[in-house]
C-alpha cells in the first residue's frame, strides 16, 4: 500500500505545472486530499462490487471470499472468485453455467488456486459435469499434466478416465501434437480409446484434415465409428458440400459408413431431400445401407408417405429395404391405418417380410388381435415365428382371455404358444414405449 502511495504521488507531482510545485503546507494538503479522495472512490467500488454479487443469490455475503483490492491483479482475482462463489448458489442453469463461463475464460496460472477453492466442495461427478467440463478445458490449455493430476486425484477409473477426456480437449485445442503423443505413450494405453475422443475433438476445432489423418490411421473399431461422428460434426459446419465430399472420398469403408450415417442422423430431419438426392448414388454400397435406414427413420417423422414413395423409387437390394423398414417403424406408430392401407396395396412375399414384421410389431403395442394377422402373413418362416411370437405376447397383456381362445386353433408350436402365454416382464421404458 505504502508502495502504491508513493508511485501515486510520484504521478500527481510529475503531472502539476512547474509553477504549482512548492515546499509549503499546502502543497503536501492538497496531495493528502487528494490520495483520500481517490482511497474514498476505492472503497465506494468495493462496496459496489460486493453488492452486486450479493444481490439475488442465497449465497450470504460474508460467506464471499475477501481478497485486498490495492492491487489491480489481487482485483481481478478477486472478482473470479466472487464470481464463481455467486454462480454455485445460483438455481437458475443459465445464469450459473453463464457465471462459471464468464470466470472461466480468462483462467490462468495466477488464479488457478483461487478458482479451484470454489471447486473444493463441488462433487467431482455428474451432479457437476458442465462445471467440470470448462474447468478441465480451459486448464488443459495451458498446464494439461497439472490437469490430468487434479482428475487422478479427485477420482478413479473409468471417472478419471472421462474427465481426462476434458483436459485432452483443451490440451489438443492448443498443442495437438504433444495431446497426441501422450495418449500413444504405451503407459495410457489402457484408456487410449476414451482418451482419443477428447483429443480428436479439441484438434478438429483447430486442424480438422490432421484430425481426419489421425483418426484413419486408427485401428478400425467402434471407437472410431465414434470418433469419425466427431469429425462429421465439425465438417458438417462447414457446409454439407464439405461434408458430402470428405466422406465420399475416404478410402477405409468402415470408415465412411460411419461418416455417411453421420452425416445421414445430422441432416435427414430437417433437410431430408438433400441427403436422398446424394444418397441415391449410393444405393447397391454396402457403407450406405445404415444411412438410407437413418433417412428412412428421421423422414418418416414429418412426411412418411414422400419418404416411402421415394425408397419404393430405388432399386432392388438392401438400401430400398432398409429405408422402407425405417419408413414403416415410425409410420406404423403416427398413423397405423395410412401405413396398413399401404401394405394393403402391395403384395405379400419375401422382400415385404421385414416390412410386415415391422409394422405388426408396432401396432401390437395397441392392437395385437389386428397385428396377429399382419404376422401370419409373413413368409420366411423364422422371422414369422418371432414375430408371431412378439406380437401375441403384447397380445396377451392386453386380452388374455381372446389370445387363450385362438391359441389351440392357431397352429403354432407347443413352444411358441408357451412362449406367448408368459410374457416377460416389461420395465417402465418398455411400458412407455409399446415396442
Amino acid at each position: 500500500m505504502v508502495l502504491a502511495l508513493i508511485a501515486f504521488a510520484g504521478g500527481y507531482y510529475s503531472g502539476l505545472t512547474r509553477s504549482s510545485v512548492g515546499t509549503g503546507a499546502a502543497n503536501e494538503r492538497a496531495l493528502l486530499e487528494k490520495i483520500a479522495e481517490l482511497q474514498s472512490e476505492k472503497e465506494s467500488a468495493r462496496q459496489e462490487r460486493r453488492d452486486s454479487w450479493s444481490k439475488n443469490s442465497s449465497l450470504p455475503l460474508a460467506n464471499l471470499p475477501e481478497a485486498r483490492l490495492e492491487d489491480n491483479d489481487l482485483s481481478k482475482v478477486r472478482s473470479i472468485r466472487d464470481l464463481l462463489f455467486k454462480a454455485r448458489a445460483e438455481s437458475n442453469p443459465i445464469a450459473r453455467l453463464s457465471g462459471f463461463s464468464e470466470a472461466l475464460s480468462d483462467l490462468n496460472e495466477d488464479n488457478l488456486d483461487d478458482v479451484l477453492e470454489a471447486y473444493e466442495s463441488m462433487l467431482f461427478g455428474f451432479e457437476h459435469m458442465q462445471e467440470y467440463r470448462m474447468l478441465l478445458y480451459a486448464w488443459g490449455q495451458f498446464d494439461a499434466t497439472g490437469a490430468i493430476e487434479y482428475c487422478n486425484n479427485r477420482a478413479s477409473g473409468m471417472g478419471a478416465g472421462f474427465a481426462t477426456t476434458g483436459v485432452l480437449e483443451g490440451w489438443a485445442s492448443r498443442d495437438p501434437v504433444s495431446a497426441s503423443e501422450w495418449v500413444q505413450d504405451p503407459k495410457n494405453a489402457g484408456m487410449s480409446k476414451l482418451y482419443n475422443m477428447g483429443l480428436v475433438k479439441g484438434w478438429a476445432s483447430t486442424d480438422l484434415q490432421a484430425a481426419s489423418r489421425y483418426v484413419e490411421s486408427l485401428e478400425p473399431g467402434e471407437d472410431v465409428g465414434k470418433l469419425v461422428g466427431t469429425l462429421s460434426n465439425e465438417y458438417y459446419k462447414r457446409g454439407f458440400g464439405v461434408a458430402a465430399e470428405w466422406a465420399e472420398g475416404l478410402t477405409d469403408n468402415k470408415i465412411k459408413e460411419a461418416a455417411f450415417a453421420n452425416l445421414s442422423k445430422q441432416v435427414s430431419r430437417d433437410q431430408p431431400e438433400v441427403i436422398a438426392e446424394w444418397l441415391k448414388d449410393h444405393s447397391g454400397e454396402p457403407y450406405a445401407f445404415k444411412s438410407f435406414e437413418t433417412l428412412g427413420k428421421r423422414w418418416s417423422e414429418t412426411e412418411p408417405e414422400s419418404a416411402i414413395n421415394y425408397f419404393e423409387e430405388l432399386p432392388e437390394g438392401k438400401a430400398r429395404n432398409e429405408g422402407v423398414e425405417g419408413v414403416m417403424g415410425n409410420w406404423a406408430k403416427e398413423d397405423p391405418q395410412a401405413a396398413g392401407v399401404w401394405l394393403n396395396e402391395k403384395e405379400v412375399g419375401p422382400k415385404m417380410d421385414p416390412v410386415l414384421s415391422t409394422y405388426a410389431r408396432v401396432v401390437s403395442g395397441e392392437n395385437g388381435a389386428a397385428a396377429m394377422e399382419w404376422a401370419i402373413a409373413i413368409s420366411e418362416p423364422k422371422l414369422q415365428e418371432r414375430t408371431i411370437r412378439q406380437v401375441g405376447q403384447n397380445w396377451y397383456r392386453q386380452d388374455k382371455e381372446a389370445v387363450e381362445e385362438w391359441l389351440p386353433q392357431s397352429d403354432l408350436t407347443p413352444e411358441t404358444q408357451k412362449a406367448i402365454q408368459n410374457p416377460p416382464k416389461q420395465n417402465w421404458w418398455q411400458k412407455l414405449t409399446n415396442r
